[in-house]
């Protein structure tokens, strides 16, 4: 999977910019805040139909333009596709081939990214909302069902802890219509703990395997997946609902489901929260990313794309050779540095070097 081209128009702070790409490692070089990441950002909207940084339309539109367009040529299974994705005032389109289409689900997995970004290494150490929504976004990528399923569980959570805030003021007790939300919530949620569960189990064998190579075999990483119920079937789940009614009711909040699960993260059987140190957390973080881009390519039969932004700097130079070691020649990867002075590997030396400079591009 690459990335052949990339056209922006009224997009961040390019008012037009078109540029190729090397088929492996390119690399943005330029100051701070000259337009570096909005680069890598754009290929990001060219995948997810979304930002990383930002949900606000106005944000990404050139100053006083209407709309910002950020076009790309890509090539999949041996296959050459144009993806577009419009925003304007009206809201945002999405085209594959010059066709619109209506469905994020329907247009989420022709281009896969694999994002790697400084925050990234609060997810050893942060809530565990940031775990889920690694798993969730990663496993959409690859399963537009999961995708679906999901937006449709978020909205029976919105509509059920709506429905809690009514029979909480109301001082009134579970009924029916509190029943059929639950057993709803319930039925869906099978198929979806499930898949993480699977997800995680393959990312655990993966990325378990990159961080012993990452720390030189010296100690080992094990992720698991913590369901709020033993058992992931139906009935256990709509149960466990039943029997806390009350309680939800209490504080207008659905106390139970894959909205509270998390994953775990051992080193040495240790809880990697609590026991890891900043150097492992990297190395944590590093070993899952790139597990990352084996599981996809293990699932969908080729590598996504990999986006680093200003991750180099915040990597030792063991980290950074084991880094550049695991994607030389495999894997088309984006970075963005402010100087990639004193970093010697020839995945380095090889790299197309773009300049960037005010919102425009330069080549080496």
């Amino acid at each position: 999977m690459k990335i052949n081209q990339l056209e922006l128009v009224h997009f961040r702070n390019y008012k037009n910019c078109t540029v190729q790409f090397h088929p492996f490692i390119n690399i943005f070089i330029g100051k701070n805040a000259q337009g570096k990441t909005n680069l890598l950002e754009s290929l990001y909207i060219l995948s997810l139909s979304k930002s990383f940084k930002t949900n606000i339309i106005d944000e990404l539109i050139y100053f006083q333009e209407d709309f910002a367009k950020v076009t790309g040529q890509i090539e999949t299974n041996h296959r050459n596709m144009d993806l577009e994705i419009i925003f304007s005032s009206f809201g945002k389109k999405a085209k594959i081939n010059h066709k619109e289409v209506k469905k994020s689900s329907d247009y989420v997995g022709y281009l896969n990214v694999v994002l790697f970004i400084p925050e990234d290494l609060m997810l050893i150490k942060g809530s565990p909302k940031l775990r889920r929504k690694l798993i969730d976004m990663e496993i959409s990528k690859i399963s537009p069902i999961y995708m679906y399923n999901l937006n449709k569980y978020y909205k029976l959570l919105k509509e059920r802890n709506k429905y809690l805030k009514i029979l909480h003021d109301k001082h009134s007790q579970a009924d029916e219509y509190l029943e059929v939300l639950s057993e709803q919530m319930a039925e869906i949620q099978v198929d979806l703990i499930k898949k993480r569960i699977e997800f995680v189990d393959l990312l655990n064998e993966i990325a378990s395997s990159m961080y012993d190579y990452i720390s030189l075999h010296e100690e080992m990483l094990k992720i698991e997946y913590k369901s709020h119920y033993k058992k992931i079937d139906y009935q256990t789940i709509f149960n466990k609902y039943e029997r806390n009614y009350q309680r939800d009711i209490q504080y207008s909040q659905t106390g139970d489901g894959l909205h509270k699960d998390d994953m775990l993260m051992f080193l040495n059987d240790k809880d990697a929260v609590t026991f890891a140190s900043q150097g492992q957390q990297r190395s944590i973080v590093l070993a899952i990313k790139i597990g990352l881009l084996e599981l996809i390519k293990k699932e969908i039969g080729e590598y996504p794309i990999l986006l680093l932004d200003d991750v180099l700097s915040e990597l030792d130079d063991t980290r950074k050779t084991k880094l550049l070691n695991l994607i030389q020649n495999k894997v088309q990867t984006f970075l963005t540095s402010t100087s990639i002075d004193g970093i010697h590997h020839q995945v380095i030396d090889k790299a197309k070097k773009i300049y960037i400079e005010n919102g425009q591009v330069k080549g080496d």
